[in-house]
């Protein structure tokens, strides 16, 4: 039958298997993701002063990176509180949950002629300014973050607890909320703010520039994103500021599944080697 149709109607025999390849489409190849080197140095944007490790992480992995800070501290009165609290002693566990906390934490324990206090610090980076400072924390969570610090903290068993919590002014109720819930006293001070640092038109055509940002607090997120927007790559020290790259808009977002200024670096240094 096939062959007297193709006899009798050639142009039948040519249409057929069009037919059949219209009703069955052969399997097309995968499309490869194509990966392209940035062109542009990776942009470090913590305040002025704080960026020296991870320059020499990314350094040491080839990574070409500059440097322009979006916020800067500023200390406030809380200072002159948080030494008279220490003086009193009148806490269980005093709570660092950033490096910028730490220094200020600090000026205060050496004015309060430095007593003896149980820290808890949220993380390495933390506790590295700390133990500088002579003093070791003696706890650490199991995860670098203010929840996971929250919930792990060792309390009394049975009794009441008090945390003393130097905080920054535009720091979330966060911590407070999560120790709260497990019945411990909490006395936040706030001893410093943090601000958006002053650019000059030069760093203004610099960030338009830049095609990955890094990031080490929601405050640097806000600051970049209302300046330059979201098209860069951004790479988060953790899942806070992770979380804010992404309520803002920026659609390539990558931070590391333990937060940590190498791991940081790694998740840099990946978008220059993979």
């Amino acid at each position: 039958m096939a062959l007297w149709l193709a006899l009798a109607c050639p142009t039948a025999a040519l249409a057929a298997p069009a037919l059949r390849s219209a009703a069955r489409p052969l399997p097309r190849e995968p499309r490869v993701a194509m990966h392209a080197v940035p062109s542009s140095p990776a942009m470090l944007t913590r305040e002025d002063g704080k960026n020296g490790k991870l320059r020499r992480l990314l350094a040491a992995a080839a990574v070409p990176h500059d440097e322009l800070p979006c916020i800067a501290f500023e200390r406030l009165e809380g200072g002159a509180q948080l030494c008279d609290e220490l003086r009193r002693a009148s806490f269980d566990w005093c709570v660092i949950t950033s490096p910028e906390s730490a220094a200020v934490f600090l000026d205060a324990w050496r004015a309060a002629d430095s007593p003896k206090v149980r820290v808890a610090s949220v993380g390495a980076g933390t506790a590295e300014v700390l133990l500088e400072a002579g003093l070791a924390p003696e706890f650490v969570p199991s995860k670098a973050t203010a929840k996971t610090l929250a919930a792990e903290l060792p309390l009394g068993a049975g009794g009441s607890c008090r945390a003393l919590y130097p905080a920054s002014a535009i720091a979330s109720s966060g911590i407070e909320e999560g120790l709260e819930a497990r019945g411990v006293t909490v006395h936040r001070i706030d001893t410093y703010t943090t601000v958006p640092a002053a650019w000059g038109p030069s760093d203004e055509e610099r960030a338009k520039a830049t095609e990955v940002v890094t990031f080490a607090s929601p405050s640097a997120v806000r600051v970049w994103a209302e300046r330059v927007g979201t098209k860069a790559v951004a790479v988060c020290i953790g899942g806070t500021s992770a979380d804010e790259a992404r309520r803002l808009g920026f659609a390539d977002v990558r931070c590391p599944s333990s937060p940590g200024v190498e791991a940081w670096a790694q998740e840099v240094a990946a978008l220059w080697h993979s």
